[in-house]
């Protein structure tokens, strides 16, 4: 915790009573005038500015709101605004603390230095009233990739002509060096269902207006919640075009049969002070204990979510992309910064809208907060919000080793005792009466409701690629061992029950170079190298064909926990390293599943139950048809390796 503050008693009844206002908020543009309001419940006085462009120094117009009702303010302006820039200023004791962006902008300037007032109903490309989101049935049947906008098409070797911008999403045909598909035709080949963005609202320290390799950002610096980021679209001095681009990309995305997920990061602001919540209500937006901010995010501070209006904003603010933008899913950045009843109201509003939109964050904060326990959206207190997932960092560790500490093994690669954490996992974290909960690596219980409360994944943008880690695990393995352990670590993804999530280029052997903390990196470091598709085709080939097996299989894609427990049985094999379970009683074109992982470097013999089984998945391949019949009762399961088999009688 950091930075003393002044806060005013925001917390006590009386102002809770007196100031939670439930009228509209923000610009309601017409052809005839424009409606604005805005909160700022303890302000003196509240000015509106409206230039004619971002850069303007002296503003068309000034003019003061007027006081309405519960901390609101309400000003009428008898003339066509569209496309004019505004921002607004507040006073308080007779000080004006300068001008301030609208938390309910819906479009910015350059930069984020001003609101622009878009009427989004005249920024819509052509179909775009027409377009749906594809059809989805439940969250376990979710395919989930992570991608930051400019990784996917930033390379010389891309093959996208718009680079680094929405519309390099829209683009067919692209192909790599040698010849295989990139960008969309990629994404479509290889069979996800969601498409997870990295931040794309407006945020800080990524200028929109000059592109360079070197200067980059995640996006995990929010700025206006509200608003696109205009570095993204094909023309960042025009905040409409941002808009345009995004709308198009969304269309191409569901034309292909895919949704789009939205990372939002309603933890914490990039600026404090600065910020254009604080002077607009000082004080009100972050958390403070003891007059300090604190600062669970780790970037200086919290966005105070359990204060009425902050949590309205976030409220509305989701309402917003998935009204106005058709996003179907968001992830939420340290998502135990936000309390247990912000996100359930989120979560009833957002179902209302689509019964299976996807809601699924980290269950973990950046440090401490003094936000209790027992509010926090923490892994485990998944049970308080049973309709949010949680990534599993239990299933994350469990495979490829701790997260942070380099030489630390996982069950892929060398690491010992974790047969009971790995059976956990298959289990999607939930009940069931074979595992004992005494061997976990992180919690001694289960933690999770159902399938649909469980993210797995063995990597995301934090931290090392897979493949990274893996040469810091285990420096002497040869090229062949690493695609091995790679191979190896996909069939396990896709073989546990939950939703399976992968970050972009895992399944081609994504690098950067070491480099752990990509946040602000150079291209170099981030970009998608299309090069390494060419390169390691067969291992993309087996993730892909992990993919539509996955698909194919409602067995691996149970709905409950009571499921799980019913349907899925442990094989005792007897042998440490060695896990095998059994699925069987389920509507599925398979009678029984069998999968087994042998996470020693030997390979090992497994009895198969009784019946007629044929390998669809081993250390080499991947396939919906059968790749050999198994005519003994016995098979022979690879070193490092997974296999699955199939009984159809």
């Amino acid at each position: 915790m950091s930075h003393t503050v002044s806060k005013p008693a925001y917390d006590q009844p009386e102002f809770i009573e007196k100031f939670t206002y439930t009228g509209p908020l923000g610009p309601e543009i017409e052809n005839t005038g424009l409606t604005l309001r805005v909160w700022a419940p303890l302000a003196e006085r509240v000015q509106l500015r409206l230039y004619r462009t971002w850069q303007d120094k002296n503003p068309l117009l000034e003019a003061d709101f007027n006081p309405v009702e519960k901390g609101a303010w309400s000003i009428r302006v008898p003339r066509d605004c569209r496309n004019l820039y505004y921002t607004l200023e507040a006073t308080y004791d007779g000080k004006p603390h300068g001008e301030a962006v609208d938390p309910y902008a819906t479009s910015v300037a350059p930069n984020g230095a001003r609101g622009f007032l878009l009427d989004l109903d005249q920024a819509k490309p052509e179909g775009w009233d027409q377009d749906r989101p594809p059809a989805f049935h439940h969250p376990t049947d979710a395919v989930i990739y992570e991608l930051q906008i400019r990784d996917l098409s930033s390379h010389p070797d891309s093959g996208i002509v718009n680079k680094a911008r929405f519309l390099g999403l829209t683009e067919e045909g692209t192909r790599s060096p040698g010849g295989n598909p990139t960008g969309l035709d990629y994404l479509v080949d290889l069979g996800i269902t969601h498409l997870h963005l990295l931040p794309i609202f407006d945020f800080d320290e990524l200028d929109d207006l000059t592109y360079h390799p070197d200067h980059y950002n995640w996006g995990y610096n929010p700025r206006h919640f509200n608003a696109l980021k205009g570095a993204f679209s094909s023309n960042p001095l025009d905040p409409t075009q941002a808009v345009l681009d995004f709308r198009r990309m969304v269309m191409a995305l569901h034309r292909k049969g895919i949704r789009v997920v939205m990372d939002v990061v309603y933890n914490h602001t990039y600026s404090v002070e600065n910020s254009h919540y604080h002077k607009l209500v000082p004080g009100y937006y972050h958390r403070t204990w003891e007059g300090i901010y604190s600062n669970g995010s780790g970037c200086g501070n919290e966005v105070a979510t359990e204060r009425p209006m902050v949590r309205r904003l976030i409220l509305d603010s989701l309402l917003h992309w998935a009204r106005n933008f058709r996003i179907r899913g968001f992830r939420f950045d340290l998502m135990a910064l936000i309390d247990t009843y912000t996100l359930n109201q989120a979560q009833a509003e957002l179902h209302k809208i689509d019964p299976n939109f996807l809601l699924y964050g980290e269950g973990w904060t950046g440090g401490l907060s003094c936000l209790p326990d027992d509010q926090k959206c923490l892994k485990v207190n998944a049970r308080k919000t049973r309709e949010v997932a949680y990534f599993s960092d239990d299933t994350r560790d469990t495979i490829k080793g701790h997260v942070f500490i380099g030489d630390i093994n996982g069950f892929i690669n060398g690491g010992q005792g974790l047969d009971e954490a790995i059976k956990f996992s298959m289990a999607a974290c939930t009940e069931h009466p074979q595992i004992d909960y005494g061997q976990l690596l992180y919690v001694k219980h289960a933690w999770s409701s159902g399938p649909h409360q469980t993210v797995n994944y063995f990597a995301a943008h934090d931290n090392h690629t897979l493949y990274d880690k893996l040469r810091l695990t285990n420096p002497n393995a040869t090229p062949e061992e690493i695609k091995r352990m790679i191979r190896f670590a996909g069939a396990i993804l896709f073989t546990l029950q939950g939703i399976p999530f992968l970050h972009a280029g895992e399944e081609f052997l994504r690098t950067k170079h070491g480099e752990e903390n990509s946040y602000k990196s150079p291209d170099s470091i981030n970009a998608i190298d299309w090069n390494l598709l060419d390169r390691n085709k067969d291992i993309q080939e087996y993730f892909r064909n992990l993919i539509r097996f996955r698909k194919h299989h409602p067995a691996l894609r149970l709905r409950s926990s009571q499921a799980i427990s019913r349907h899925l049985q442990f094989l005792d094999q007897g042998e440490s390293g060695l896990v095998a379970a059994l699925i069987e009683g389920v509507n599925d074109p398979l009678a029984r599943i069998l999968i087994v992982y042998n996470a020693n470097a030997k390979e090992r013999e497994v009895y198969l139950p009784y019946g007629t089984w044929s390998v669809y998945i081993d250390h080499e391949k991947a396939s919906l048809e059968p790749l050999r019949v198994v005519d003994s009762g016995l098979v022979i399961v690879s070193g490092q390796s997974a296999m699955v088999l199939g009984d159809s009688r």
